[in-house]
């Protein structure tokens, strides 16, 4: 055996003369890439490929199979088969259901927080008690199971401070302002979207707000005509305005308090036949009808648009200024329009028109969701929207953290804004359409939205000749009220109709777990049904109504319970703010 020394003397062979070669391939290399193994990726690739052991296949099924020592990357269990279109329409209307569960607890858990707290009479009374006592109350299932109403119920019909109602009642509204925008572009007209604001802080009564924004300067700004009498020429009628639909949005912010802002839909490249001039004062003869139907549809005019948004405004600014120089728009914030050409965008538009109060309105995100459906995303600054007051209110009330809730506020201080809101709000227009706008589209029969309203709450109840009735006295449906089962009676009836079971077992079962007594409930044909709300008709006039007295005496309350409501938005929720600024 050599020696270390040895070996280490032993001279090392040089290799052969040439050029070197590939190892992989055997390709030859030029003098000045003789120091490499191999000529290029591939076969280095190559190489290493044949160096590693090819796997068994046994160790290949179990890799395919998604098998692996518990904590490494693979798979315990195989994917499944991808899922057909009934399983996932399936799982869409499921998923539908239960936000709409979640919505209807929502709700009624506000609703059930108005009676106890609104300083409202027809808010406490809103779907608490028959309106009368010999009819009581029909419980309206449809045959899939879907919809639920209650024929009898007094009702607030309150598109501002209700939760229930608003539901209903936006519902309706979306569908009508949906119809009329979208179709109005459909036929090659236009829709310009308008947002207008003013400056407000948290000094600032929202009565005030509202007041200049809605009945000073925009009242004026259409019934003035300014822009209608341009000195250009009638520029309102190059336009072609068919109408407008004005809403009213309120938010709430944490630094600089209330914000009423105004949304308006206006729509344009419409001509119509002119208006009858109206009879002079004290002069008698017939009216004439205005036929609104829209002649002919076209573009307007860039130039016309782009004069029309700077004379409107113009006309905001200094009617704003006007009526209180310290709600003075900025010229960059105070208008913002926004021009709608596609039918996709003017859907998201008519959606959001009726829908800014709410907070649950869903749509395809577009670029006119970009620009309309702005509600859907986080408010910024710490705005709450009204109802998110109320929904906070309800949930602080029912015993959740503060810290887990959205929005800000504690229970005093939201006590005293969502008092100041619904007492300032109402009686107020929420939502207006121009004359003739809805004859225009065949939109229902009422120009007066409040009208409109009160039957969209109405027909909620009213039911159809398929569904399933069932008796609920007035008696049991007090007590209903009382232990705030609304809920959980109405998807006891919903599920046994699902299942086809029998619904007037379900809801007595339901009642008596809570403790009421259910002999007040049975199953109705719609004969009888339609002959009990005959004789309740028959005996509406004998029912007590309020007095003028009495009326007056709940005015009066209710103006000291909103200045009451002022005084503690004062001093409890900006307090600290007004505190910062002295100093």
């Amino acid at each position: 055996m050599k020696s270390v020394r040895e070996i280490s003397a032993t001279p090392v062979p040089r290799p052969a003369a040439g050029r070197a070669r590939c190892r992989q391939c055997g390709t030859r290399f030029t003098r000045k890439r003789a120091a490499q193994v191999f000529c290029g990726p591939n076969c280095r690739k190559r190489a290493a490929d044949a160096s590693t052991p090819r796997k068994t296949a046994s160790e290949l099924g179990k890799r395919a199979s998604g098998g692996g020592q518990l904590g490494t990357k693979g798979k315990k269990f195989p994917d499944g088969p991808p899922k057909t279109p009934a399983e996932l329409a399936a799982e869409a209307a499921q998923a539908a259901d239960q936000r709409r569960r979640e919505r209807e607890r929502r709700n009624y858990s506000g609703l059930y927080f108005q009676w106890d707290y609104s300083k409202l009479k027809s808010i406490r009374g809103c779907r608490r008690s028959a309106r009368d006592e010999s009819a009581g109350v029909t419980l309206t299932v449809s045959p899939d199971g879907q919809q639920v109403g209650r024929k009898g119920l007094n009702r607030c019909a309150s598109v501002w401070a209700c939760p229930v109602c608003e539901a209903v009642i936006r519902g309706v509204r979306a569908s009508d302002a949906d119809k009329a925008i979208t179709e109005h572009v459909r036929r090659g007209g236009m829709v310009l979207f308008v947002t207008f604001t003013v400056r407000h802080w948290s000094s600032h009564d929202l009565e005030d707000l509202i007041r200049v924004q809605v009945r000073e300067v925009w009242k004026g700004l259409l019934q003035g005509r300014k822009w209608a009498r341009s000195e250009a020429g009638n520029l309102r009628n190059r336009l072609g305005v068919v109408g407008t639909i004005r809403v009213i949005e309120v938010t709430v912010g944490q630094v600089n308090g209330w914000h009423p802002h105004l949304h308006v839909a206006v729509l344009l490249g419409g001509e119509q036949d002119p208006k009858p001039k109206k009879l002079k004062k004290g002069v008698q003869g017939p009216r004439q009808q205005w036929d609104p139907t829209v002649r002919r549809y076209f573009t307007p005019d860039a130039e016309d648009l782009d004069a029309f948004e700077a004379e409107w405004k113009a006309a905001w600014i200094d009617g704003v200024t006007a009526a209180n120089p310290d709600f003075r728009p900025s010229a960059r914030d105070g208008v913002d329009f926004q021009r709608v050409y596609t039918v996709k965008d003017a859907a998201a538009v008519g959606k959001y028109i009726s829908k800014v109060q709410g907070t649950d309105v869903t749509s395809d995100w577009s670029v006119g969701a970009e620009l309309a459906m702005s509600h859907v995303k986080q408010a910024r600054g710490g705005n709450m929207k009204a109802m998110d007051i109320l929904f906070r209110l309800a949930a602080l009330r029912g015993g959740q953290v503060a810290d887990e809730l959205p929005g800000w506020g504690s229970i005093d201080q939201l006590l005293a804004l969502w008092a100041e809101y619904e007492l300032t709000t109402k009686g107020g227009q929420n939502m207006a359409w121009s004359e003739g706008l809805k004859r225009a589209y065949d939109i229902g029969t009422e120009d007066d939205q409040d009208a409109a309203d009160r039957q969209a709450v109405d027909a909620e109840d009213a039911g159809t000749q398929l569904d399933r009735l069932i008796h609920v006295s007035a008696r049991t449906q007090l007590e209903i009220g009382r232990k705030r089962v609304m809920v959980e009676v109405n998807e006891a009836a919903r599920d046994a109709v699902k299942r086809d079971a029998d619904p007037v077992i379900a809801v007595r079962a339901v009642l008596a777990l809570v403790g009421i007594d259910s002999m007040g409930v049975w199953e109705l044909s719609h004969d009888a049904d339609e002959a009990k709300w005959k004789a309740a008709a028959e005996n509406a006039g004998d029912r007590a109504s309020e007095t003028d007295n009495a009326r007056a005496r709940r005015r009066d309350q209710e103006a000291t319970d909103l200045k009451q409501a002022r005084g503690d938005r004062k001093r409890l929720v900006w307090k600290t703010v007004t505190d910062v600024s002295k100093h």
